[in-house]
């Protein structure tokens, strides 16, 4: 579980896992960065959240990885529909553990496991704007490096759990954030001279071999106005 400091506010984590990597063409879930796959890396980094929904494609044979953050699998059967569906059984899922465990979430921290270069001080940094703001219609999204590109992990605070559950399935987060969740978002600018941050995410194989051969968070002497 985690509690934002100095209160007892709980926030539990969809992360999703189950896409088809479609543009990388291969699992990029399994890919390795710095001798661990793109999906181990993420799980350790968001295990510090409990409860923690991680959406998989059952097909993978990933359960194990999942099981041993204490994470809850969820297998997607259809992965192929998209986002959406990841999205929402995760959302389900966290659902069903307040009910099973009778204590209400008071946000949704909604992430992806392509991120390797993610800093851990990111996803505290998000939760506490969460816990500073204190109103459950709130989001929390990042912005990176000095040309401030919105990224993730987004913080979603309870209120938007329904909403997140009816994403269409070829669509994410982004439904909520450039709609009717647009007045509620707070975006935090994070490794403001980084060109190689924490925000970058691999789709492609450039990407990933960008990653591996540059490493990251390279700083700039440039700043965003």
């Amino acid at each position: 579980m985690l509690y934002t400091k100095d209160t007892n506010m709980a926030i539990g984590c969809v992360l999703l896992g189950a896409g088809q990597s479609k543009r990388m063409g291969c699992a990029k879930q399994l890919l390795t960065y710095q001798g661990h796959t793109l999906l181990e890396s993420a799980l350790s980094k968001y295990s510090r959240i409990q409860p923690l929904a991680v959406v998989i494609d059952p097909c993978m044979g990933v359960e194990d990885m999942v099981h041993k953050v204490q994470g809850i699998p969820v297998p997607n059967e259809h992965p192929q529909w998209g986002q959406g569906t990841s999205i929402r059984l995760g959302v389900e899922a966290l659902l069903q553990w307040e009910h099973t465990q009778k204590e209400r979430l008071e946000a949704i921290v909604c992430g992806v496991i392509d991120q390797p270069l993610l800093n851990v001080q990111v996803i505290d940094d998000l939760c506490n704007t969460f816990r500073d703001i204190g109103d459950e219609k709130s989001i929390i999204q990042p912005q990176y490096g000095p040309h401030q590109e919105r990224g993730n992990p987004v913080v979603f605070g309870r209120y938007w759990a329904d909403a997140l559950r009816l994403i269409p399935g070829d669509m994410g987060g982004r439904v909520i954030l450039r709609g009717e969740g647009a007045p509620h978002v707070t975006y935090v600018w994070l490794e403001r001279q980084c060109t190689m941050h924490s925000g970058i995410d691999v789709d492609t194989k450039e990407d990933y071999d960008r990653i591996v051969s540059e490493g990251g968070r390279y700083e700039t002497n440039d700043s965003h106005p």
